[in-house]
């Protein structure tokens, strides 16, 4: 996670002048949990060793966001940078964390809301207000189209992601999505409205 942190550092660095693009996928807090002592330590509190090591992988996460935000201020680019924050799946089974979904049903790999809801958040300085929501579910198809109408790309209708500009900035109302679909070998999943 820190050598993540330190990578994007660097390419913010070197790309401040000019337009870019950084996916940047940290693995934490996802198997296999691994901590630094630094990190373990300052979490005595946590007497559970699985707990305590998960929420060590947690601080070292927090702290490389922290970097790379801090470094689109230092360069000087924070208002002129869109940064979204997501997750790919809700919290896994297997990482020993009972009720980590809570209040959702189920888990990573599976299709109840604790496997498919994550956080999600956007974050544009000047462009989009603070504290702005959107009254449905958005979705990682939706980075693409966003990101694209930021850049001035023209739209691309063949896409499956809609522009969340308008929804952030209440020029549109309701749920980007109506209806959501999801599938991974025979499970096939569909969510209408509320559905």
């Amino acid at each position: 996670t820190d050598y993540f942190a330190d990578e994007a550092v660097s390419a913010i660095e070197a790309n401040r002048n000019r337009p870019f693009f950084l996916y940047l996928g940290f693995n934490a807090p996802h198997t296999p949990l691994q901590a630094s002592r630094a990190d373990y330590d300052a979490l005595s509190g946590i007497q559970d060793h699985t707990s305590r090591v998960y929420g060590a992988m947690l601080v070292a996460l927090d702290r490389g966001v922290g970097r790379v935000m801090q470094a689109l201020r230092d360069q000087g680019i924070d208002d002129n940078t869109l940064v979204f924050f997501v997750s790919d799946n809700g919290g896994a089974w297997y990482v020993g964390q009972p009720g980590l979904n809570a209040p959702f049903r189920g888990w990573k790999s599976t299709f109840f809301e604790g496997g498919i809801r994550s956080p999600f958040f956007a974050r544009w300085p000047g462009h989009l207000p603070s504290g702005a929501r959107i009254a449905g579910p958005a979705t990682h198809m939706d980075i693409f189209p966003t990101a694209a109408a930021v850049a001035g790309a023209p739209a691309q209708p063949q896409t499956d992601g809609v522009n969340l500009l308008p929804y952030l900035r209440g020029e549109a109302q309701g749920a980007p999505h109506q209806r959501l679909f999801w599938r991974s070998g025979p499970y096939r999943v569909v969510r209408d409205g509320d559905w």
